[in-house]
């Protein structure tokens, strides 16, 4: 058994980092095609060299991801539902991301357990069939929820440097607020200043700045902006930007009672971190620290005994 799952692990890490790394060489390709197409538009000139063999490799990796991708891609229109909106708040805005997922999707969920039961049939006969029925389905289950699983992790990641940076954020509309700026001009100058020390949330300003020069309406180029960055305090925020431009209240006093609300938030979270620590440590003292110290402090002592003990 413990041989079989370890050939598990090893078939399971190679088809990941295979996956993984055609996944990033089509990536890298077609970001190459990309802006060699713009330098060649920019000249007027095509070059005189040419790849055909590479664009030929491009084309064919393309077609294997495409096809491994539309096993496991949701009904068409799925580009506005929530299968979307998920990648958005990942901070992915790749357009080949969702090609690229469900096809390492795919390729880990029918695939490799595939794989696995091909070399379980032929290199390890001896194993039995309820066994390794039970290892291929564990297979298929672990590679349907694994990409699931990492896009929840980059999202959550994203979603704490945001929250930790908010407050430092709306200070500094407030100070562009009473300096005279419109909200407008106020969210394009906090996208320029905040791109350095939080980019994300830099980002996601600077969409709904654009949202708003192609015509939205601020309110909705608002309220796309707390859909994008799922964020509890910055749908508050945005909810107050959303009153205030409705009711014409004072922006600058209302900014700066959201920024000590949400400082007092930060403030909370770490405590309550800080707070939980006693608590997880528990587990490691009890099962490595204590008997450590237990060994070191009472073997010599118990090796006395022993002796002492069997001369008598």
């Amino acid at each position: 058994m413990q041989q079989t799952l370890q050939i598990l692990s090893i078939v399971l890490t190679g088809a990941a980092v295979a996956a993984t790394a055609i996944a990033i060489y089509n990536w890298a390709s077609d970001t190459a095609l990309t802006k060699r197409l713009a330098r060649i538009v920019r000249q007027g000139s095509a070059p005189a060299d040419t790849a055909p063999s590479k664009a030929a490799n491009t084309r064919g990796v393309a077609t294997f991801i495409d096809i491994l991708s539309r096993l496991s891609l949701p009904e068409e229109g799925w580009q506005d539902s929530s299968v979307q909106l998920r990648f958005l708040q990942a901070g992915i805005r790749n357009k080949n991301a969702p090609r690229y997922y469900f096809a390492l999707k795919t390729l880990l969920t029918l695939v490799l357990p595939l794989l696995l039961a091909i070399f379980l049939l032929i290199g390890q006969p001896q194993i039995p069939f309820i066994q390794a029925i039970f290892l291929v389905l564990l297979t298929a289950t672990a590679g349907y929820y694994l990409p699931e699983i990492v896009l929840h992790i980059i999202t959550g990641q994203r979603i704490d440097r945001m929250r930790d940076s908010l407050p430092d954020m709306i200070d500094l509309m407030v100070v562009c607020t009473e300096s005279g700026m419109g909200i407008d001009a106020a969210i394009v100058r906090i996208s320029r200043e905040m791109a350095r020390t939080n980019p994300d949330l830099a980002q996601e300003f600077y969409l709904s700045a654009l949202e708003m020069r192609a015509g939205a309406s601020r309110i909705e180029a608002l309220r796309n902006l707390a859909l994008r960055a799922r964020l509890e305090d910055l749908g508050d925020l945005v909810s107050m930007l959303v009153q205030a431009d409705k009711f014409g209240t004072s922006l600058a006093e209302s900014l700066r009672i959201q920024s000590d609300m949400m400082r007092s938030r930060r403030t909370q979270r770490a405590e309550e971190l800080a707070a939980k620590i006693p608590v997880k440590l528990v587990l490691p003292l009890v099962l490595f620290i204590f008997p450590t110290l237990l060994m070191v402090l009472l073997g010599p002592a118990i090796i006395q005994l022993i002796h002492t003990f069997s001369k008598n």
